[in-house]
């Protein structure tokens, strides 16, 4: 029987009891732009003039080539918010392939802008976009952010584009045809419960279309799964993962296992300066 093994490099255990322990060291007092999920944003922004540095890791597990090693995807994120209404933000990006080694990948830069002042619209939403430039190609994603909250709990939706303009021809699709570009629309969001003012848990689904040269859909894939939040003081973890339900084509049982992995787990970690 297969069983899945997720190795991880030797310095993840001690950094992680670290932080954990960084949590109860700060005074408890909540993070405006509490992280409730790992792939859906609300659009509760930072108070202006809040700097945040945060570290991204992402396990990617089970894909149908490489069911025994794991890929991973790590990011450092310093995030400044201009106004009560604007954050900027700046990424560093890694990757790290099954059996390969870590390399960087790309930077990203980011800005968010909420469209009214809260209150004000339903969902309270905010503008997302998000520009990657790695030269081998050019990333730009949109988003659309929505948020409720109704006592501890809170919803967030997110409707999402992305598309991929590649700078060479070295990629061909099953027909001969050069993909010389990329689109992928993704439908994300979830429900979190503020347990108390350390912990929140929440349920997170995601749904996700691929169509290259904006073509018909080639993979799509559903996911859905459970993320918990720690936070005290200036100091926030999140956790969460995404377990795939459903795939398209179907390549092992209901799933595709070709184009997605068969389950992600991801770590925030956030540090208010």
């Amino acid at each position: 029987m297969f069983k899945s093994r997720i190795p991880h490099p030797s310095w993840i255990g001690p950094v992680v009891a670290i932080f954990v322990a960084l949590l109860f060291l700060f005074p408890r007092c909540a993070l405006a732009d509490r992280r409730y999920f790992v792939y859906s944003y609300t659009s509760f922004l930072a108070p202006a003039g809040d700097l945040e540095l945060e570290t991204w890791l992402t396990a990617r597990t089970g894909k149908q080539d490489s069911t025994v090693h794991t890929a991973w995807d790590q990011r450092m994120e310093f995030e400044y918010a201009q106004s009560d209404r604007l954050t900027l933000a700046g990424y560093l990006n890694f990757t790290q392939e099954p059996g390969g080694s870590l390399r960087f990948q790309a930077p990203s830069i980011e800005v968010i802008y909420n469209l009214a002042e809260r209150g004000r619209a339903f969902g309270d939403p905010a503008f997302y976009t998000e520009l990657t430039e790695s030269g081998e190609e050019l990333e730009i994603e949109n988003k659309l952010l929505m948020a409720r909250r109704s006592g501890r709990l809170v919803s967030a939706l997110n409707l999402i584009s992305e598309i991929e303009i590649r700078h060479n021809d070295e990629e061909k699709l099953p027909g001969g045809e050069t993909m010389s570009s990329h689109f992928s629309g993704e439908v994300s969001g979830g429900v979190a419960y503020e347990v108390s003012p350390m912990v929140a848990i929440a349920m997170e689904g995601r749904y996700r279309t691929e169509h290259p040269n904006f073509g018909s859909q080639a993979a799509a894939i559903f996911s859905l799964g459970p993320t918990v939040n720690f936070q005290s003081g200036k100091v926030q973890l999140a956790i969460g993962s995404q377990i795939q339900l459903w795939g398209n084509p179907h390549t092992r049982g209901r799933r595709n296992l070709e184009d997605f992995e068969k389950m992600q787990v991801r770590a925030i970690l956030g540090i208010e300066l």
